[in-house]
Formats: C-alpha cells, sequence, structure tokens
C-alpha cells in the first residue's frame, strides 16, 4: 500500500496504518537552545522532486506516467465505451492524465518533501458519481456475485468476471488479465519488503541519524519524519508549523531525501533480482498492451 502526505489529516492517517513505526515523543528542546545559521541549499522543484522519488525501480514500474501509458488508458477506456454504447449507455469516463503532467501521483514513503502546494489535492476533487441505476451497473460490471478472485501474500482483490469493465480489460490482457493483477500484488509486497529492509540499512539509519540531530539543532526531538509527522496535533497546519518547517528544512539541508531514495531503490532492486519473473512476465504483458492499444487508437476496436 503506498504511502503518501498532502497536507490532510486523511492522508497521515493512511500512513500510520501503512508502515509501523514505534512509539513516538517529540517535543521542542530546551527552548534556551540556540539555532545555527543555516546552510544555502537550494529547494528541488516538483518535477526534480518527483524524478528523484520515482528512481526506486518499484515506484517507476507501478507510478511513473509514460506516454505508453498514457496510450494503454486511453485506448482500454474506449473499448470501454464503446462496449457500454453496444447495451444502450452512454458512459462518460474522466480524461486521462497525460504524460509528463506536472501531478504525479506517487508515494512519499518519508513523510513531507515540500511545503509548497500541500492541500492542492484535496482543494480540486472530482465530481460525485451519480446513481446509474442497477441495468447501468449491470453492464459495467456484469452480473452481481460473478466475481474472479485474485489472493496473495497480504491481502485478496475482487474483480468483476463479466460486464464490460470485465471486456475492456481481457481486450487488452487476452488471458493475462489474472496474471496482471498478480503481478501488482506481488509488487506491492515487494514494496513493503524493500521498505522493512531499508530500516536496517546502515546508510540509510546514517541519514536519519543526521535528519535527527538537525531536528535538534532547530529544537524539535523526533525519532524520524513519520513519527514526527504522527505526533502533530489534529488541528496542526503542516505548512505552517515549526516542527513541520524544520522537517522539510532538515531534508533538504542534509541532503536526507536523496540518500534515502538511492537506498530504497537498492532494496526495492534487491527484491526484483529475487523475483525475476516478476518484471519478465510484467514487461510482456505490458508489450501485448500497447500493442493494442496502437490498433485500438488507429481505429480497429474489436
Amino acid at each position: 500500500m503506498a504511502l503518501s502526505f498532502h497536507g490532510t489529516r486523511r492522508h497521515i492517517a493512511a500512513c500510520v496504518l501503512t508502515v509501523t513505526v514505534g512509539a513516538t515523543i517529540w517535543a521542542l528542546a530546551d527552548a534556551r537552545a540556540q539555532n545555527p545559521e543555516p546552510r544555502p541549499h537550494r529547494p528541488l522543484s516538483p518535477a526534480m522532486l518527483a524524478e528523484q522519488g520515482l528512481r526506486p525501480p518499484i515506484y517507476t514500474q507501478l507510478y511513473a506516467w509514460t506516454q505508453s501509458g498514457e496510450q494503454i488508458a486511453t485506448a482500454q477506456q474506449q473499448v470501454l465505451v464503446a462496449c457500454m454504447a453496444e447495451r444502450g449507455f452512454t458512459l462518460k469516463p474522466a480524461p486521462v492524465a497525460k504524460a509528463g503532467d506536472a501531478a504525479v501521483s506517487r508515494p512519499t514513503p518519508f513523510g513531507l518533501e515540500t511545503l509548497e502546494e500541500i492541500g492542492a489535492d484535496s482543494q480540486t476533487q472530482a465530481p460525485p458519481e451519480q446513481p446509474q441505476g442497477e441495468a447501468f451497473n449491470r453492464a459495467l460490471y456484469g452480473k452481481p456475485g460473478n466475481e474472479i478472485s485474485v489472493k496473495g501474500k497480504l491481502l485478496k482483490v475482487t474483480m468483476p468476471a463479466g460486464g464490460c469493465q470485465a471486456e475492456a480489460e481481457k481486450h487488452m490482457l487476452g488471458d493475462g488479465r489474472v496474471r496482471w493483477t498478480e503481478l501488482r500484488m506481488q509488487l506491492d509486497e515487494g514494496e513493503q519488503t524493500a521498505f522493512k529492509w531499508l530500516k536496517h540499512d546502515s546508510l540509510f539509519r546514517k541519514a536519519n541519524e543526521g535528519w535527527r540531530q538537525c531536528m535538534l539543532t532547530n529544537r524539535v526531538q523526533a525519532k524520524d519524519p513519520l513519527d514526527l509527522i504522527r505526533a502533530l496535533p489534529p488541528d496542526a497546519d503542516i505548512r505552517t508549523h515549526p516542527a513541520t518547517k524544520a522537517d522539510v528544512h532538515c531534508k533538504q539541508d542534509t541532503g536526507y531525501l536523496r540518500t534515502a531514495y538511492a537506498r530504497l531503490a537498492v532494496m526495492q532492486q534487491r527484491w526484483l533480482d529475487d523475483h525475476p519473473d516478476v518484471l519478465k512476465d510484467r514487461t510482456a504483458l505490458r508489450d501485448r498492451q500497447l500493442r493494442i492499444a496502437r490498433q485500438v487508437l488507429q481505429g480497429q476496436v474489436g
């Protein structure tokens, strides 16, 4: 399960559920402690932060939004809309995001990375879905109870066996639909396993200690960035709270995120090396999706 911090308590709660952290105690240090003059540093732009955050190879597989991904999603959407039209229904899905859009949906497993534009995601919300009726839902999702279950080590996923949603996925994946879901679940498991390994990595622990010492000079005591976020008061505005401002400053000043993502990339690659069939099978299915997508986008639907 991915971690994300966007300035809302909801996202913070999701982080706490996703990553098990130790008990947290953070407090202001002795008020007499003197803050040193901060060393010059240049905050990374959102694009640079996104690039850095997508370097771990599992994140690249799951969250990097490429032109190929855009083509596949657009084609599958066209197949879905055509299928519903054949059944007498008009489906108006949201437009597919363009490759290279500034907003990249990705995990931020080390807490806050910037104080800029925090909460922007909560300002722009998709309109609520309008009830469509039983016939519409049956056309889209198939007969109730007619489902396929895919079970992994950590969770089970249930998806429709019939209906236009399933037909669109089958059109893109053929008989690899279940395998595609299995691979996604395995990558999720690898993501979590790699994060557990990271906690024992000496270079990551050293980076965490550097961040912690920097926080102490800013009169904030915290075990690590996740504990800091978890300990914030419920009504805290993380854009202006002294602890979160110190958090982002110390990450920039110590190069914490650069080291953390680099070491996470090593852990994720280690997991992938231990499971070579995952990328092999996923690449084969992705190539099929792209081939079919190009046919669909050229008008060869069906």
